[in-house]
C-alpha cells in the first residue's frame, strides 16, 4: 500500500524507482495481492516508467530490474538495454557487455539498437520477471502471457518520430507454460484495446542452442511473449496451395502444348520449324518447368506422406525432392542470367556479336555453379546439428528460417540485381533505338521484345522468390497477400512461354519471308539471263551458217 500511494503522490524519479521496485516486489509474493485496489494495471506501470530520468543506481533484485539512465556513458560506452536471470537478478546491458544477451541463463532481455538511442537523453527500462498478477490481462484475444514483461520507454529531446529497432529475448516460464500445443506470438500491451498486439513486431524466432524465443519490435511500450493454443492443421489444402499447383500445372501444360505446336509444324512446314538458334530464349523457360515439376512433387510427397502436425524432420524422399527443387531454382536463374548477359552483349554491345558457342559455355558454367552451390547445401545438411531444413507439416521440406537467406535470399537477390540492370540497359538501348532508327526493321524489334519478356520472366520468377522468406516472420495477414504474390508472380511463368513463342514463331516467320521473297526476286532475273543466253546462242548459230 506504501508504494502504491507513494506513486501515485511523487514526480520524483528515484522515488518512483524505489516505489516501483518495493511494489513488483510484494506482488510477487501472492499473500499480498489480496487486495486488489491496490494493484497497479501494466498502462499505469508503463506511464511510471515513462516518467523517470536519470536514476542514478539501478534497483535490481530477484523480482525485477528498473533503471532509467542516459545512454552515452562516456568513453564510448553506450547502455543499450538490460537482462534479468531468474533467481538471480538483472543487469544493465552496454556496448562493452552486449555479449551477455546470449547468456544461456538469461530468461529475459531487451537491447536497442545504437541509431534508435540518438538524440535520447533517458533510456528507461523494466523487467518483471514472474508477473503473475498479469498473466489474463487480456480478456479480449485470449492471449496468455507465457514470458517476463519488458517495458521499454525513451525520452527525446527532439519530439520529431525517429526509426526504432529493439531486440527482444524471451524464455518461456516453467509457471506460464501451456499445456496444450501453443503458437508464441512477440507482442505488445495496446493499452486503447487492453489486449496484446503483435503490431509492429517479428514473429518470434526459436533459438534451440538457448531456449529461448528471440523478436524485434519497433515501437516502445510493454512487451512479452504471449501464446494461443495451436491451431490444428488439417490435410486440406488451403485456397493458396490449390493456386500454386493449378497456376504451376497450367504453366507446364502451356509449355507442352508449345512443344506439340513446334513439332506439329516440323511435320507440316519443315521450312517454318524453330532452328537450334531459336531455341535458348525458351531454355529457361524449360528449366523452369521442370522446376514445377519438382515442386509439386515435393508438395504432393509432403502432403501424403506426413504423419503428423507435430512432425519436423524431414523424411529422406521430401529431403532428395527438395535438393531437386533447390538446384532447379539456382539453376533457373543462372541460365535466365546468362540468356540476358548474351542478349546484352547482342543487343547493348553490338560487336563483336557474341557466338551462340559462347552461350553454350556460360549455360555449361551455369550447370556447375548450380551442382556445387546444392552440393555445398546438402552437405552442411548431413550434419544435424546445423539445423538446416525442416519439415513443414502437410507443406513442404524446406530450408529453415535460420538458414533460408543464405540459401536463397542472398543468391535470388544478386541473380535479380544482374537482371535488373540488364533490364535497364537492354531497354535503353531499345528506346534510343527507337527514336533514331530511320525505318523500322521488324524482326529485330522482335527480338528485342524476346529479350524483355526473358527479362520480365526473371524478374517475376526472383520477386516471387524472394517474397518467400519474409513469409517466416511477418505477421500472418501481410504472409497470406505476399503468399499470393508468390503464387501469381510463379503462375505468370506460363504467359511469358506463350508469348516468347509467338514471339519467336514471328520471327521464325519474318526471316521465311525475307528467304521467300528474295528467292522470288531472283526469279525475274534467272528468265532474262535464261532468254538472253537462247537469243545470243540461236544468233551464233545463225552467224556460223553465214560464214560456212
Amino acid at each position: 500500500e506504501w508504494a502504491v500511494e507513494a506513486l501515485k503522490n511523487t514526480t520524483n524519479s528515484t522515488v518512483i524507482a524505489d516505489a516501483l521496485s518495493v511494489y513488483i516486489s510484494a506482488v510477487a509474493k501472492t499473500n499480498q495481492t489480496a487486495n486488489q485496489n491496490n494493484l497497479l494495471t501494466v498502462a499505469q506501470i508503463d506511464t511510471y516508467v515513462n516518467n523517470m530520468t536519470n536514476v542514478n543506481e539501478p534497483r535490481n533484485n530477484n523480482d525485477s530490474i528498473l533503471f532509467a539512465k542516459q545512454p552515452d556513458q562516456g568513453n564510448n560506452v553506450m547502455i543499450l538495454g538490460a537482462s534479468f536471470t531468474t533467481g538471480v537478478g538483472g543487469q544493465v546491458i552496454d556496448s562493452s557487455n552486449i555479449d551477455r544477451v546470449n547468456t544461456p541463463s538469461i530468461t529475459a532481455a531487451a537491447v536497442v539498437d545504437n541509431q534508435s538511442l540518438i538524440d535520447v537523453v533517458s533510456l528507461n527500462m523494466l523487467i518483471i520477471d514472474k508477473p503473475t498478477a498479469y498473466t489474463n490481462v487480456d480478456q479480449k484475444t485470449n492471449r496468455t502471457l507465457a514470458s517476463s514483461i519488458i517495458m521499454v520507454t525513451l525520452r527525446r529531446n527532439d519530439t520529431k518520430p525517429a526509426s526504432m529497432d529493439i531486440s527482444l529475448y524471451f524464455k518461456v516460464l516453467s509457471e506460464f507454460e501451456p499445456k496444450v500445443p501453443a503458437d508464441y506470438f512477440c507482442s505488445f500491451y495496446d493499452t486503447n484495446t487492453q489486449a496484446w498486439n503483435e503490431s509492429g513486431c517479428t514473429k518470434p524466432i526459436f533459438k534451440s542452442s538457448l531456449n529461448r524465443y528471440e523478436c524485434s519490435c519497433d515501437h516502445t511500450t510493454t512487451f512479452a511473449l504471449v501464446w494461443l493454443p495451436k491451431l490444428h492443421l488439417t490435410r486440406y489444402l488451403n485456397s493458396q496451395d490449390i493456386a500454386s499447383l493449378v497456376f504451376q500445372s497450367i504453366s507446364i501444360c502451356c509449355f507442352i502444348a508449345i512443344i506439340i505446336h513446334a513439332i506439329v509444324i516440323r511435320f507440316r512446314d519443315p521450312t517454318m520449324s524453330l532452328q537450334t538458334n531459336d531455341l535458348p530464349p525458351l531454355m529457361s523457360c524449360a528449366v523452369t518447368m521442370i522446376l514445377f515439376i519438382f515442386f509439386i512433387a515435393l508438395a504432393m510427397t509432403t502432403y501424403t506422406k506426413t504423419s503428423s502436425e507435430d512432425q519436423t524432420s524431414c523424411f529422406l524422399s521430401s529431403s532428395v525432392l527438395m535438393f531437386f527443387v533447390y538446384f532447379f531454382i539456382i539453376f533457373m536463374f543462372c541460365i535466365k542470367t546468362s540468356v540476358a548477359y548474351f542478349n546484352f552483349l547482342r543487343f547493348v554491345c553490338l560487336f563483336p556479336p557474341p557466338s551462340y558457342r559462347r552461350l553454350f559455355v556460360i549455360l555449361l558454367i551455369s550447370f556447375f555453379i548450380s551442382l556445387i552451390w546444392v552440393s555445398v547445401a546438402a552437405g552442411l545438411n548431413s550434419n544435424p546439428s546445423y539445423d538446416i531444413t525442416q519439415l513443414y507439416p502437410y507443406k513442404l521440406c524446406w530450408f529453415t528460417r535460420d538458414v533460408i537467406y543464405y540459401f536463397l535470399t542472398i543468391p535470388v537477390g544478386v541473380f535479380l540485381l544482374i537482371n535488373t540492370i540488364v533490364f535497364i540497359l537492354v531497354a535503353l538501348r531499345i528506346i534510343n533505338h527507337a527514336r533514331h532508327a530511320t525505318s523500322p526493321h521488324q524482326s529485330y524489334e522482335r527480338m528485342k521484345r524476346c529479350v524483355l519478356i526473358l527479362l520480365l520472366s526473371s524478374a517475376t520468377q526472383g520477386i516471387g522468390w524472394l517474397f518467400g522468406p519474409l513469409l517466416t516472420f511477418i505477421n500472418p495477414e501481410a504472409g497470406n497477400i505476399l503468399g499470393w504474390f508468390f503464387v501469381i508472380f510463379n503462375g505468370l511463368e506460363g504467359l511469358w512461354v506463350i508469348l516468347l513463342y509467338i514471339v519467336i514463331r514471328s520471327l521464325r516467320m519474318d526471316k521465311q519471308k525475307r528467304v521467300v521473297a528474295a528467292e522470288q526476286l531472283m526469279k525475274p532475273k534467272e528468265q532474262i539471263s535464261y532468254k538472253y543466253g537462247k537469243y545470243f546462242e540461236e544468233d551464233n548459230k545463225n552467224e556460223d551458217i553465214v560464214t560456212g
